[in-house]
Order: C-alpha cells, then structure tokens, then sequence
C-alpha cells in the first residue's frame, strides 16, 4: 500500500476532524478524497452541491447525536482554507474555489434508518460493531465508492473513521443487534461516581477571575 493515496470518509458535525486532515494533507498526507458524512444536518453536502450555503436551525436531532450541528463552527476555516471569506452567522463575503473543493471533498447525508440499516447489516457480515457517528462514515464511504467518481482499482486504500465507543449507546445498539456492547475498562463505573461542578454567573469577569485562581 505505499505510496497510495487514501480515501478518509469523516463522520462530521462540526468539522474539526476534517479541518484537521485538511491541514495534515496540505502538510503531505496522501488524500485521494475526503468523504463528507453527515446525518440529517445536511447543511454542508448541500453547500457541495449547490454553492448555496444554508445553515439548519434549529438542528435536526438524529441518533448520531455529536453531529447534530446546524451550522458548524470550523466551516468558516474551511471556506477560508479554500480562499473564501464566511462570517460568523454563515453569510458569504468571498466566495471560496467551488471546483477545488469539489475535487478535494465528497458530501453525503444519511438517515437514521440508514444508519441503524449499517449497524446491522456490518455487525452480521463482519462482526465488528459500528456506533452511529462511526456508521455515518461507513455509509458515506460506501455511497462515493459506488457513486463513480473514486477513480483507480477496486482495492483502493480507504480509511473510514470512528469517533466514539459503541458502549457509549447501549439502548440504541440492543435495539439494532440485539446485544449489548462490552463495556471497555475505560468507562466502566463512570456512572457511579460523583459528578463535580461549579456554577457561576453568566458574566466574563467572573469567569475569567476563576480561570487565573485555579490555572
């Protein structure tokens, strides 16, 4: 496999993973494509596809629930990585290169029943257990490999990422496989120990006054 360029679909929702192998590639990593894979927030793959970009609110609440995010805030570094100008509120003062992010970027949405639908359908073939975000990203995957536009040989190197264990979504997964997933050491007894805060008022100075005592 060396010296192959690689295919990394992303589960994403507010974009900082793929911003930062959007750095990473311009840093030299060997990216053929960078697959877009969202849930129901669709708001970027429809920007990909339109040009028009039109943020989601309030956000659509889906099962794959660190990406429900109507309008991600690492967006404006991408559009500004691509040469344009976003603000803060979504609004575009310079449009960015349309064809160069087509060529670096794929887009796709996928349902909750699609997600579940990946779950099993990857737990029955393979044995592996995929939870929501990370079935995004197969699903994703799995629609550029079938759209026609990856290039090259059927063994194309293709990462498709994760971004959570499937223990954190027990019910879900009982309900799509029947089974639980095993809890991993890591997050055994998380649930039994005491949580502990602190609660300030909503102003600055405070903040900022509890930040230098306690840095």
């Amino acid at each position: 496999m060396s010296g192959k360029q690689i295919v990394f679909s992303v589960p994403s929702g507010n974009f900082g993973n793929l911003m930062g192998g959007l750095i990473a590639m311009q840093m030299g990593l060997p990216v053929e494509k960078f697959v877009i894979a969202t849930n129901a927030n669709d708001e970027v793959p429809e920007f990909l596809r339109t040009g028009i970009y039109r943020s989601i609110s309030p956000s659509r609440n889906c099962i794959s629930s660190a990406m429900n995010v109507g309008h991600p805030s690492n967006l404006a570094r991408i559009v500004a990585l691509y040469g344009g100008i976003m603000d803060e509120k979504g609004l575009i003062h310079r449009e960015p290169d349309m064809e160069r992010m087509r060529t670096e970027l794929a887009g796709y949405s996928v349902t909750d029943n699609e997600t579940r639908e990946v779950i099993a359908d990857v737990s029955r073939k393979y044995g592996i257990l995929l939870e929501p975000h990370g079935a995004v990203a197969w699903k994703g995957l799995t629609d550029y490999l079938r759209s026609g536009m990856a290039s090259g040989s059927a063994n194309k190197l293709c990462v498709s990422l994760e971004t959570a264990h499937p223990a954190k979504f027990p019910e879900e997964l009982r309900q799509i496989v029947k089974s639980g997933p095993a809890m991993p050491e890591s997050l055994a007894g998380l649930d039994d120990k005491d949580e502990k805060y602190i609660t300030l008022d909503n102003n600055y100075e405070l903040l900022k006054e509890y930040i230098l005592k306690h840095h």
